[in-house]
């Protein structure tokens, strides 16, 4: 195994596919996700795991588990939720919003 942990696992893991979503906030916001295994068939037919993450482009948010504190984020930064927990990322720490899963 080399020093590049990233490398080494980017080889032994099979990645098939995505699904972007562009999130847009003004003022109070709040984007919340389900459980994955909740979504999964729906959005990565055949996938067995589903890995969910966000990529914060401009301005600043907060992101967390649900019932977790969340961490404010900045542009540049990307949060990942690796077990497809569920989570929510909005204008300030604290808000909710239920989840949007309409297909």
């Amino acid at each position: 195994m080399s020093q590049d942990t990233l490398s080494d696992v980017l080889r032994t893991v099979r990645l098939h596919g995505a699904v972007f979503y562009y999130v847009t906030g003004d003022r109070e916001w709040a984007a919340e996700a389900p459980p994955s295994r909740d979504i999964a068939a729906a959005v990565m037919p055949e996938a067995e795991h589903v890995i969910e993450y966000h990529v914060i482009v401009s301005g600043h948010c907060w992101a967390g588990l649900i019932g977790e504190s969340p961490v404010r984020l900045a542009g540049g930064d990307v949060v990942l939720f690796p077990q497809g927990d569920p989570h929510v990322i909005s204008s300030a720490p604290g808000m909710r919003a239920a989840p949007n899963v309409s297909w």
